[in-house]
């Protein structure tokens, strides 16, 4: 993330403690954008936020209690982008807007989070969704060929923390590059 994140404008979706927006904004993002459905989770972010010495308050730090999909679409019309983008859903989640499900929304997800992408832009993606192998999550992102130019770059190995070594991860990370 550090180097990935210099200069760049970061979204952070689905953000949790948003781990990933207080390593961006330290590796000094341009700007980072958060967005949670959670308002506790936004709370703790803004805490995590302080505690590494960065002001949650400062103009290029937002901070969103929105769900993740609204969000995206209200970008687009916005026509706002990003040059890095993390995307770290949940498998399932039930929100005042609805239900989220990774099978039924990944497409959806997706195409909003590209066309939030700029050109060039990375996009991390991660999911531990159980039913899906690696090779089901590239099937997936290779329809996105047809209405999107980008490369699939490989994404850091898992630490045996996570997985065994013959085992099939059940974190499956990407990263895509915009082109």
């Amino acid at each position: 993330m550090k180097e990935h994140a210099q200069d760049r404008r970061v979204l952070n979706l689905f953000s949790y403690t948003s781990g990933f927006s207080v390593v961006s904004a330290l590796a000094g993002a341009q700007e980072v954008c958060t967005v949670d459905v959670s308002q506790n989770f936004i709370d703790w972010s803004k805490r995590n936020f302080e505690l590494n010495g960065l002001d949650p308050e400062h103009d290029n730090h937002e901070f969103w209690v929105q769900d993740c999909l609204l969000f995206l679409k209200g970008t687009i019309r916005r026509k706002r982008k990003f040059g890095l983008i993390i995307c770290d859903p949940p498998s399932f989640g039930r929100s005042k807007s609805g239900v989220f499900s990774i099978s039924k929304n990944f497409d959806e997800l997706m195409i909003n989070c590209m066309y939030c992408l700029e050109k060039n832009g990375l996009l991390l993606f991660c999911t531990n969704y159980e039913k899906w192998t690696t090779g089901d999550l590239h099937l997936r992102l290779n329809k996105l060929k047809k209405d999107f130019s980008f490369k699939i770059l490989p994404a850091p190995a898992q630490g045996l923390d996570f997985e065994l070594p013959d085992q099939e991860p059940l974190m499956k990370s990407i990263i895509l590059r915009k082109n």
